[in-house]
């Protein structure tokens, strides 16, 4: 949401404002006219897709008894797109297929992944095709070759254990259960960035299906300039049906030291002056992820900390003597294989909350580049409060350090993201049930990214794009300096503007 010239000390997004193309029902329309012309749509499916797919591929209708079990399930209902029905195809002639029909019959179409990708921009999507992508999901691991090629809906969850196997590792996001394609396509943070930096980093090749239903394969050597738009802001460009990333051989034999810490709000301050002691040098192999916030069970405000090493326990335990010389409440460290480490984070509890589906979920996010503990202090205080004073309201107040080392040996032009000097990812994330709390949350959240934005040390907004609310704007999501050519592929390679609905690349500059 835009922050309005009446919010003191909001400064405005130089972005966009979803909430225009917010569609609602007149109250004037029957509710039972609605209905009935969303079933004939839904009814029409069949008849206009059903003769030219694959004996494999399935159509699902809201009608089915089983569609809410068959379909792939949203990670937040927040701003969520509206289907007339899903199409599960079964090849990638399907997919080409569907949207050829798609632009033919004039029906707006959706694809799903994983299903956890945010931000307002999703609402825009209405009455739409799905486009299930759940038959995407193969691994293939090439040892010898050093690639891994998946699936367009695989997720990172289904790639642990053959990579493993392997004696290989590739950088991920932190959650299992996230499509690893569309985390790539964002950028790709975690925990293994500082060994080998950004995940578009690895990436080698894509194939997908086009605006036109043509399907193309883009490398460095094959369709370059799409390639590197893929990388950064591949939504915008068409369906990935497959990819395929370098690997690499597993540091330290495939083991990793998770250590959890649980502190008490009262040494938050405390907390904040480690995290700062990392702003001048992290070690590649280690990462910091914290989050805060009121535990409104045992009504007291905590701030847990997550740090990854990827080496002997000793040296981590070096590595992390600020935390471990604070009081906490508990804390464990521990070493275990690597596809084991999202089980282990959070005393267990990180994977477990990240994969459940269908929760209300706000998220506002901000790059920093340096870490200033009053204003830390300042949002975790003023997060508390307002837990405190709107009951079902659960918020964290979070931030991941990572190693910029291997992130910066990319050049920058080489893709579309345009933050390699992010030092701390911030992700202020927010679980509610009660979809009111909305208009007392977004001006709160705009409030606190406001405040963070006037230390972050960078001149500009800086978000992670696959944590972005969606307010932000083109110039923030993908540089300025990016837009004309961006604008110039977007015109080449999708002039319909089918794709890219959460953070969309303008047809014009």
């Amino acid at each position: 949401m835009l922050a309005s010239p009446g919010h003191v000390g909001t400064p405005r997004w130089n972005g966009v404002d979803n909430r225009a193309n917010k569609v609602e029902i007149h109250q004037k329309t029957p509710l039972v006219a609605v209905a009935v012309s969303l079933c004939a749509r839904s009814a029409k499916l069949t008849g206009i897709f059903g003769p030219h797919l694959s004996p494999s591929a399935q159509i699902l209708l809201p009608t089915d008894a089983n569609y809410t079990e068959q379909v792939t399930t949203r990670w937040t209902v927040w701003e969520q797109p509206s289907f007339i029905g899903a199409i599960q195809p079964a090849t990638e002639d399907d997919v080409a297929t569907i949207v050829k029909l798609c632009v033919e019959h004039q029906l707006p179409f959706f694809a799903t992944g994983g299903g956890h990708g945010t931000g307002s921009g999703y609402r825009t999507v209405k009455d739409a095709v799905n486009i299930d992508l759940r038959n995407f999901k193969s691994v293939e691991v090439d040892a010898e070759g050093n690639e891994l090629t998946v699936g367009g809906a695989t997720t990172a969850g289904q790639i642990y254990e053959p990579l493993y196997e392997a004696g290989k590792e590739l950088p991920t996001g932190n959650s299992p259960c996230v499509g690893l394609v569309g985390v790539t396509i964002g950028g790709g943070i975690g925990t293994l960035q500082g060994k080998h930096g950004l995940m578009i980093d690895s990436l080698l090749s894509v194939r997908m299906v086009t605006a036109k239903g043509d399907i193309v394969t883009a490398s460095k050597t094959e369709k370059p300039d799409l390639f590197w738009a893929i990388r950064g802001a591949g939504a915008n460009f068409g369906i990935i049906t497959s990819a395929t990333y370098r690997i690499y051989d597993a540091t330290y034999r495939g083991l990793v030291v998770n250590a959890d810490f649980e502190f008490h709000g009262s040494l938050s301050r405390s907390v904040w002056d480690v995290v700062k002691s990392f702003d001048e040098y992290i070690a590649p192999e280690l990462s910091v992820i914290c989050s805060a916030g009121w535990n409104p069970i045992k009504k007291e405000s905590v701030v847990m900390v997550n740090a990854v090493f990827y080496g002997p326990e000793e040296e981590a335990k070096k590595q992390l003597a600020g935390f471990i010389a604070l009081d906490s409440i508990r804390s464990e460290i521990s070493t275990v294989r690597w596809p084991k480490l999202s089980d282990a984070a959070q005393f267990g509890q990180e994977a477990i909350a990240a994969c459940i589906t269908g929760n209300h979920v706000n998220i506002y996010t901000i790059g920093l580049g340096r870490t200033d503990t009053d204003t830390f202090q300042t949002v975790f205080e003023k997060l508390v409060a307002f837990a405190q004073s709107h009951p079902g309201f659960n918020g964290r107040f979070g931030m991941q350090r990572y190693s910029t080392v291997a992130t910066l040996a990319t050049p920058q032009d080489e893709t579309v993201y345009p933050w390699r000097d992010i030092q701390t990812q911030i992700l202020l994330r927010n679980w509610y049930k009660d979809p009111s709390l909305d208009v007392d949350v977004d001006p709160f959240m705009e409030e606190l990214r406001s405040l963070l934005a006037s230390t972050s040390g960078f001149d500009q907004v800086q978000p992670y794009l696959n944590y972005t609310h969606g307010d932000e704007g083109p110039k923030a999501w993908y540089g300025a300096s990016n837009l004309p050519k961006l604008t110039e592929l977007k015109s080449k390679w999708d002039p319909l503007n089918l794709f890219g609905r959460a953070c969309p690349v303008s047809l014009s500059s």
